[in-house]
């Protein structure tokens, strides 16, 4: 058995976007897969400012960090960046089987891998230096996370990221982020209106 042949067999719930999943804070031995839409992982800093560490998408497992840690409050918040469908997994039974089933064990730590590997790629976009370089590894990020196309259109992906949305993926204003925007589209980097948002990887590069 495989992950997907289990998750399948798995409770679903619907949330509309802007909807929490789960809160910092939460107890919970429910672990979630994504079967339809995107999740945002976030955070506060001190002053209530929201920040964006990662996006969640099809068959991705939040909270991923308590698969196999032991069970305390969640320390980040997962809400719903775009009308979403989940797969409801019980953590316990989950584990019991993965431990009796090989190939899905396997495919477990496969899974945790490619997660730590992906988490690495995204803290190296927000070590760069300035605004604009962490625009550019960002978009460079998310457009290679989900298609391997050289250009990414990521509305028809399903994937509306607002101004706001970038700005705090990289820890910036909305205002200074969408000045931003508008150099890399003059350069040719990406093309966008209220229609498309598409990002040409070769070009969006550092």
């Amino acid at each position: 058995m495989d992950i997907v042949e289990y998750v399948r067999k798995c409770p679903v719930r619907h949330f509309t976007k802007g909807e929490i999943l789960l809160s910092e804070g939460d107890v919970s031995d429910t672990l979630l897969a994504i079967r339809s839409g995107y999740v945002k992982v976030t955070s506060l800093d001190d002053e209530g400012n929201e920040r964006m560490l990662w996006i969640a998408g099809r068959y991705d497992i939040v909270p991923t960090e308590r698969l196999f840690s032991r069970h305390s409050p969640l320390r980040f918040f997962y809400t719903a960046l775009s009308d979403c469908d989940v797969y409801e997994i019980n953590k316990a039974d989950f584990l019991t089987k993965a431990k009796a089933d090989i190939t899905l064990m396997t495919e477990v730590a496969t899974s945790m891998s490619n997660h730590y590997d992906d988490l690495l790629a995204r803290v190296n976009t927000v070590g760069q230096t300035s605004i604009h370089e962490k625009l550019i590894a960002t978009l460079h990020y998310v457009a290679t996370r989900f298609s391997a196309e050289q250009s990414v259109d990521l509305y028809q992906l399903g994937l509306h990221l607002t101004h706001k949305d970038l700005a705090e993926m990289i820890g910036s204003t909305r205002e200074t982020t969408s000045v931003e925007l508008q150099k890399l589209r003059q350069a040719g980097s990406i093309e966008y209106d209220r229609a498309r948002f598409i990002i040409h990887t070769d070009k969006c590069s550092l």
